[in-house]
């Protein structure tokens, strides 16, 4: 055999070889999915964190129940005794009914908007070590492509790092 052929020869194996590697890496990456938020909330430090904010603002809970409480038990008493009570009597527990009700309307959003910020500022305080979980999540499994899980419209749940995802905060200190 002469050096050339024999040069010829071990070039398209070693050539080969290399798009045998480079045609497997290609033929089966590794895809995953993730839900970020479901992640997060399953974390327990996020979850106590969410019980300590409702905690805080259980007074203007109790008094929006109340107010709503008050509001029903009005309606109906102008419903029950509507027949037997003079027109300005309806009237000024109409207006009462009314009034209840926007106080209730204003409460209610006040605390829904505070409950809201709240919650936001935790997801935010707890985003790094969020971030840090995925990381470490995809290194252990060597995800090559990770999706959004609300993008999906079908994963098997194998393909799911979500749980994977919120043990990785919970072991996190």
């Amino acid at each position: 055999m002469k050096p050339t052929s024999l040069k010829t020869i071990f070039l398209a194996l070693l050539l080969s070889l290399s798009f045998g590697l480079a045609a497997e890496e290609l033929k089966s990456p590794r895809i995953a999915v993730l839900d970020w938020q479901g992640a997060l909330m399953e974390s327990t430090k996020v979850q106590e964190e969410f019980k300590k904010a409702d905690q805080q603002l259980g007074a203007e809970q109790s008094r929006a129940r109340q107010l709503a409480e008050e509001a029903r038990s009005l309606q109906e008493r102008l419903q029950r005794d509507s027949s037997i009570m003079s027109e300005d009597e309806r009237r000024k527990v109409s207006q009462q009914v009314e009034q209840k009700a926007q106080e209730y309307q204003f409460v209610a959003s006040r605390l829904q908007k505070q409950l809201q910020e709240m919650r936001q500022e935790i997801v935010e305080r707890h985003r790094p070590s969020l971030e840090a979980a995925v990381n470490e999540v995809i290194e252990e499994y060597k995800v090559d492509l990770l999706l959004d899980r609300q993008a999906v419209a079908f994963a098997r749940p194998q393909f799911d790092l979500t749980r994977a995802v919120a043990d990785k905060l919970n072991k996190a200190k």
